[in-house]
């Protein structure tokens, strides 16, 4: 008796198909270049952490400013806040860019010299890269600074944009390869590094029809023939493998380029919130002729029919023309530098091993496997009085409020126990509460998204989406709780109601909640579901048949 709804969230009654053709259509782009702008023309309340990213990412991909500018770093998701992947224990790994699988000895030998001097854990990924795990967000910068140094740049693992074009090693050494593979994987991998897109984008280029590089199993991926290319798009490995359909057959690089140019934007134009290209693709219409999603592709893409590839082609040009390596950014710029700062009142740091242990595997340190679900060193309990109450408090002014982000937070070293200070521009009030998310013990609520869920203020967990109060601090769907302290502005200071050190720390304090290794684990338990397709239909079809209020757009993307 319901109705189906795709809005983003409570906060936007559009889809993210429809919300991204609002923006893109209007007539003063300035009045909708900013999450601010859009929310107060399209939506209402503060935002979360499901629309923040949405338009975060509809931002990057028609107007392509560096995502940390412009309070544009609150609306990122916990890795592209971060430009790294946030991992167990709230350190992060370092993906650089490999261009087609190629990498010079001095490139490989600058990893290995930034791995050993950040004690960091590596392994070759299988999208022919090398991962740096480990690292605290305050060494980021200086990593990115030592591998930009050898010409390494942001892979973009942590985004939803073009991560890796994988590569065989085609005509230049294989005696099977008709083109060379290498080459133009580089050359289309440099073309669309940095696109943000509605989810993350694969390719790859095999250098014969043996297919050892799995172009077929790609959002779009170009096997060689001995008259060019064959351009294949909409497949997807991972849980529910789709293969990809033929576009065109022998066609050169330039045709290629151009396809896909018009591909990916089309995609970026009409796609939905986390959707990949073969689910997306499996939407279309069909052509013409009756023959399906791909027929509708070509007829768009290689015919014009809906006569837009002028746009298409001119939105994506500027978004290659507009690239920017992300990390070098930051590096060059001390004001965006500072925003990896660990802590806003001091520049003491609390190393990675004084907040999880670290173990030895095969010679290399990894964060010791959380502990299970209700053993010790998980679903910390605040005590269930105010155990300050009878403290006596003092005002502690922790820092100036240009310290700390808008609509977002920072955190501060309060003697060894770590505090979240968030600041809510958009309703004007102030937050304190502790840093650790008591799910896991990790100290990482300041890397949180913050918004509100029915006008309740609250922030989400990176690691788990653990959602909080931020007034006081009960968690919205379960039992958990926070501690939370006054906050008070007086002119630009940022000061907050705190008893003595001594007693935070007794409650809060790093040394007493570092998760240590535990022979009661967990690991299916602890590691975040992925459903497969079938099994999320089913989930959104029935919540939302509860919940919505809107029919269902059309299946054919609005244009």
């Amino acid at each position: 008796g319901g109705s189906l709804s795709n809005h983003l969230c409570e906060h936007f009654p559009y889809s993210r198909s429809e919300l991204m053709a609002l923006v893109r259509l209007e007539e003063d782009p300035s009045s909708v270049d900013s999450f601010e702008k859009i929310l107060a023309k399209y939506g209402h309340g503060d935002g979360c952490e499901a629309c923040k990213p949405a338009v975060g990412s509809i931002l990057a991909s028609l107007m392509n400013g560096m995502v940390l500018d412009d309070g544009r770093d609150a609306l990122q998701d916990t890795n592209d806040r971060a430009l790294a992947n946030m991992q167990r224990g709230g350190t992060y790994s370092v993906v650089p860019r490999v261009p087609g699988g190629e990498l010079t000895p001095d490139q490989l030998i600058v990893m290995g010299e930034v791995a050993k001097k950040y004690n960091l854990y590596t392994k070759v990924t299988g999208a022919q890269r090398v991962d740096l795990f480990g690292a605290s967000k305050h060494q980021l910068p200086d990593i990115w600074e030592e591998l930009g140094n050898a010409g390494l740049e942001s892979g973009h693992a942590y985004g939803k944009a073009l991560r890796t074009v994988k590569s065989c090693v085609g005509s230049t050494w294989c005696r099977y390869g008709v083109q060379d593979a290498v080459s133009f994987a580089v050359d289309v991998e440099n073309r669309y590094k940095g696109v943000r897109s509605p989810h993350k984008m694969k390719s790859a280029v095999s250098g014969c029809v043996r297919e050892c590089s799995e172009a077929q199993g790609k959002d779009f991926g170009m096997i060689a023939t001995e008259n060019g290319y064959n351009l294949y798009v909409g497949g997807n490995g991972g849980a529910s493998p789709v293969h990809g359909q033929l576009l065109a057959s022998d066609i050169d690089e330039k045709t290629v380029l151009m396809y896909l140019d018009r591909y990916i934007m089309y995609y970026i134009l009409t796609a939905e919130k986390l959707e990949r290209t073969a689910v997306w693709q499996a939407k279309l219409s069909s052509g013409k002729n009756g023959g399906g999603p791909i027929e509708h592709l070509k007829e768009v893409i290689i015919e014009d029919s809906l006569g837009i590839n002028d746009e298409l082609d001119r939105r994506m040009q500027h978004l290659v023309d507009t690239y920017h390596d992300e990390w070098a950014e930051v590096v060059k710029d001390p004001v965006k530098r500072a925003k990896f700062k660990q802590f806003a009142n001091t520049d003491d740091n609390q190393e990675r091993d004084e907040l999880i242990e670290f173990v030895d595997m095969r010679g290399q340190l990894r964060p010791a496997d959380w502990p299970a679900d209700g053993q010790e060193q998980t679903n910390w309990k605040a005590p269930k009085e105010d155990i300050f109450a009878k403290s006596e408090k003092k005002w502690i002014q922790v820092g100036k409020t240009s310290d700390f982000p808008k609509n977002a937070a920072g955190a501060i070293l309060y003697g060894e126990t770590q505090l979240a200070i968030f600041n809510n521009e958009m309703r004007g009030e102030w937050y304190c509460t502790q840093n650790m998310c008591p799910h896991k013990q990790a100290f990482v609520l300041s890397q949180g998204m913050i918004g509100d869920a029915n006008g309740t203020p609250k922030v989400a967990c990176p690691l788990h989406k653990k959602q909080f109060d931020l007034k006081s601090g009960a968690e919205l769907e379960g039992d958990l709780q926070i501690i939370t302290f006054p906050v008070n502005i007086d002119g630009d200071d940022v000061l907050v109601e705190l008893p003595t050190t001594e007693e935070v720390d007794a409650i809060l304090g790093t040394h007493g909640l570092r998760v240590i290794k535990s022979d009661c684990i967990n690991l299916a338990e602890d590691a975040i579901k992925v459903q497969l397709r079938k099994e999320r239909a089913t989930t959104k079809q029935s919540s939302t048949m509860l919940m919505a209020t809107k029919n269902a757009s059309d299946e054919s993307p609005k244009i």
